[in-house]
């Protein structure tokens, strides 16, 4: 399989640089234990057990729902990010969501609309 053909995903907290929720192109297969993916047009190492890899490119929301006693939290709160939101699958953005639960949801960055996952909450 090429790598250029697959995506991951981090599973868990860490010092690699990437955003739960969000999905990047895997650019690179260096052993079965790492990979390396394409991080805002940086290549990123990361072991793969902290990464979901999918052989689709993603085409939905993920949501990301943080606890507020989790490592980090305080942090993302005083930077003016919420606890809860959603990433978009075109193009990453992070956009805090309302309430209910829309099927659907328009991504203020890139204009386009997705479906939302709500089953698979990172």
């Amino acid at each position: 399989m090429k790598s250029s053909e697959l995506w991951a995903r981090v599973k868990q907290l860490g010092a690699h640089g990437l955003r739960r929720g969000a999905w990047y192109p895997v650019v690179n297969e260096v052993t079965e234990e790492m990979l390396v993916v394409d991080v805002a047009k940086q290549n990123v190492p990361v072991p793969r057990q902290l990464v979901d890899v999918s052989e689709r490119a993603p085409r939905r929301w993920s949501i990301v729902v943080r606890e507020p006693s989790e490592p980090g939290a305080d942090r993302i709160s005083a930077e003016g990010h919420p606890l809860e939101y959603a990433v978009c699958p075109g193009c990453r953005s992070r956009v805090p969501f309302g309430g209910g639960r829309p099927e659907q949801m328009d991504c203020p960055n890139c204009q386009r609309r997705y479906p939302i996952d709500w089953e698979d909450r990172c």
